[in-house]
């Protein structure tokens, strides 16, 4: 009944600010999905289905594309083809929601291929800069480009089982020690879309481009798709992750620890989050490549607390944007003194991002910590300079932003609206709660 209740606030929540035809979608989609929650940890219709894994990515999609919602009234205020942006998003649920939902391999991968398109319409159509286009192609190239193995190897393995079934290759691809060596080839697209280090670049230049529902939708769900994909075949390799988890370890905390000293020297707003979600990012993918209990579980508390936090951060730069006309730090200082209401969500989600305690991602990333731990315990060294840089980073942007001479420039500066301050308390109400009834989400 507690949870319930939970869902429903929230509902009535969205709905004081938002038409409720436009929400009513959402929440018959969200009440069917409370609803089979209650009727154990797999539920299957037809080709689709839920467990545990793509329950959590399916709500948190619809929580966060409600929010996409109510963070874009400007484009209905202005008209600025707000009929089609409502198509785009909704088109992006259902594609999102048959992505995680799918109970075959191949129709896993044409719904996740499908996912770019309206993320792609989103930066290209309601973009800020020209350079939105090259970020279009950017996010276009990497992805596909590394498809092809993944698409290669969905065709062998379907020909040699004779199906693509999640079920079927579970129970009978184990036997098949010839998996192991298609493993690098299937999980170069979900590093890309983790995204790892090295291949990341597309990730920043899509996130400064793009829109702030764009960069929601990034950060919150699409990066999400990476994880889930690596957490949904890793089982059918049967323990044989364990040759490539020194690999994806070192990857993950090396990669992280670089990108963490990319963000101290960053000047741009968006820029500055993005690359901290790419850290982020990197420690789920070593808890992941550990191949333990801890790190899985973990990994999903990690997805779900790092997309309604990283969601939040890129909004609250949104709101700067619209009131500055620029993202640069240089420029947004002092807001302490502009926007005094303001910072008090700014440190909120300063904190969250830095995995610090009341919210969910301290949860998540201990148990990423502790078993990264259980694999090496000389990586302790490693997760030390790891936490150390995600407290540095989290603290530049809220010092650099909050504190300081205020530019002359900005005087005229609003507090914030009751629409800005809704949408940012329905990104933390689940955050703050959710570390109260951890276990739902145990495996």
């Amino acid at each position: 009944m507690l949870k319930f209740l939970f869902l429903m606030i929230g509902l009535m929540l969205m709905s004081f600010m938002g038409e409720f035809l436009i929400y009513f979608p959402y929440y018959i989609f969200l009440i069917l999905m409370w609803v089979m929650s209650y009727f154990g940890n797999f539920v299957s219709v037809s080709f689709l289905g839920t467990d545990v894994l793509s329950w959590f990515l399916i709500m948190l999609t619809f929580w966060i594309i409600m929010l996409m919602h109510l963070s874009s009234h400007s484009y209905k205020v202005f008209e600025y083809f707000y009929e089609k942006f409502c198509f785009i998003l909704i088109f992006m649920m259902v594609l999102l929601f048959l992505t995680f939902g799918s109970l075959d391999l191949l129709s896993f991968y044409i719904f996740f291929e499908g996912s770019l398109i309206p993320i792609y319409l989103l930066i290209v159509g309601w973009g800020y800069q020209p350079e939105r286009l090259q970020a279009g192609v950017y996010l276009l190239l990497y992805t596909i480009f590394a498809s092809l193995p993944l698409l290669v190897s969905i065709m062998v393995l379907g020909d040699y089982l004779g199906s693509y079934s999640f079920c079927f290759m579970f129970y009978f691809g184990k036997s098949f020690y010839w998996l192991s060596f298609w493993f690098f080839f299937r999980f170069l697209l979900f590093l890309v879309k983790l995204p790892a280090f090295y291949v990341h670049l597309w990730l920043p230049k899509a996130h400064v481009e793009a829109p702030v529902s764009g960069s929601m939708m990034l950060a919150g769900v699409l990066l999400k798709l990476g994880c889930y994909g690596m957490m949904r075949l890793m089982s059918f390799f049967d323990g044989k992750v364990v040759f490539f988890s020194s690999f994806l370890v070192s990857l993950g905390l090396l990669g992280g620890l670089m990108v963490g000293f990319i963000c101290l020297r960053q000047v741009d707003l968006k820029a500055l989050i993005a690359y901290s979600s790419v850290s982020h990012m990197g420690l789920a993918l070593g808890g992941l490549g550990s191949w333990g209990l801890w790190g899985y579980s973990s990994c999903l508390y990690t997805c779900v607390a790092h997309g309604l936090c990283s969601s939040a951060l890129f909004y609250m730069s949104g709101v700067v944007y619209e009131r500055s006309g620029s993202r640069s730090i240089l420029i947004n200082k002092g807001l302490m003194e502009v926007m005094p209401s303001m910072s008090f969500w700014w440190f909120m989600f300063c904190v969250g991002n830095m995995a610090a305690p009341v919210v969910l991602n301290l949860v998540g990333e201990l148990g990423l910590m502790g078993s990264i731990l259980s694999f090496s315990f000389f990586s302790m060294l490693f997760l030390m300079f790891f936490s150390f840089l995600g407290a540095c980073y989290s603290l530049y942007l809220f010092s650099s932003t909050q504190h300081g001479m205020y530019f002359s420039g900005i005087r005229f500066f609003s507090d914030g609206l009751v629409r800005e301050y809704l949408v940012l308390m329905l990104h933390f109400y689940p955050l703050f709660f959710l570390i109260l009834e951890v276990d739902m989400m145990t495996f």
